[in-house]
């Protein structure tokens, strides 16, 4: 090295640009998250079954009250609640409908496991993005991320809203017999 040459200094990469975020989350109180989420469904072009990597971006926009939005090939679906959990369930709702999409479409994340539900005990209070596991017979000790995507093992665990609902009935049912007597398994 030449002694009047500064030394030669790699070359610095460019921060990486911040990710554009949506217009609707830029009046909440608290930070938006944002990450990809499989989803599985009809390529509206070719008409074949496929996995997409999707996007849900959700904001406390109060100290009680979830905005959310899952963007995929089918548009943007949003849902207010009051927990991470609930907001993921109304867009499943609008998306496992088959008189919106047939076939329904799919959101393969934690949340939409059969034996998974908010219960709302100290793991899943406020924002509710945990959710315990559910297993009749057993007491709840478990509790998963709503919106992390599904393990290889656990797919099979993947589940519509209406076995999540049969499957939280019948585990409430087990420890208190008269439980919703009224809604049929």
């Amino acid at each position: 090295m030449h002694p009047h040459r500064p030394p030669m200094r790699q070359p610095v990469a460019a921060p990486a640009p911040a990710e554009e975020l949506p217009e609707w989350t830029k009046d909440g109180e608290f930070p938006p998250i944002s990450r990809n989420l499989p989803l599985y469904g009809k390529d509206p072009a070719s008409g074949k079954h496929q996995l997409w990597v999707g996007r849900v971006v959700w904001q406390a926009v109060t100290a009680t009250e979830i905005k959310m939005a899952i963007y995929g090939p089918f548009g943007r679906k949003m849902a207010v609640s009051d927990s991470v959990f609930r907001a993921l369930f109304q867009i499943r709702n609008e998306l496992e409908s088959v008189e919106n999409y047939d076939p329904p479409w799919r959101v393969l994340v934690q949340g939409a496991r059969k034996d998974v539900w908010h219960v709302g005990h100290i793991v899943s209070r406020f924002p509710g993005d945990r959710a315990e596991i559910l297993e009749v017979g057993r007491k709840a000790t478990e509790s998963v991320d709503v919106l992390a995507m599904l393990d290889a093992e656990d797919t099979p665990k993947w589940g519509l809203l209406e076995e999540q609902m049969k499957n939280c009935l019948e585990y409430f049912r087990t420890l208190e017999p008269g439980f919703a007597a009224e809604i049929p398994l």
